[in-house]
């Protein structure tokens, strides 16, 4: 949803910088190169994302998180001939028991 607004607002900057440049081009320019980045930004975003990542050449590492946006346990592996991290799906998480 928050995508889709910043993406919304690239649009309208570069729609506004139309309407801009009959009357100031420098003005339209500026504006123009804003939305312009911002919609690059976004869409060439590069968020971790979790996939395969098998074989004898990828290291399990001790880092393990949950992603807040599906809630599962994400394990962190390792490619040291590449330096490539991969993000894999570990599971769902399942929350500690509370001992009391």
């Amino acid at each position: 949803m928050l995508r889709g607004l910043v993406v919304a607002i690239g649009i309208s900057c570069i729609v506004a910088a139309t309407f801009i440049a009959a009357q100031s081009w420098f003005v339209a320019l500026e504006v123009g190169i804003f939305g312009a980045l911002i919609l690059i930004g976004t869409i060439f975003e590069k968020h971790y994302h979790t996939r395969r990542a098998a074989g004898k050449d990828w290291q399990t590492t001790s880092e393990r998180f949950v992603d807040p946006t599906s809630g599962k346990l994400i394990e962190v592996r390792y490619n040291p001939k590449t330096g490539e991290r991969a993000y894999v799906d570990a599971g769902p998480c399942h929350p500690e028991p509370v001992e009391g």
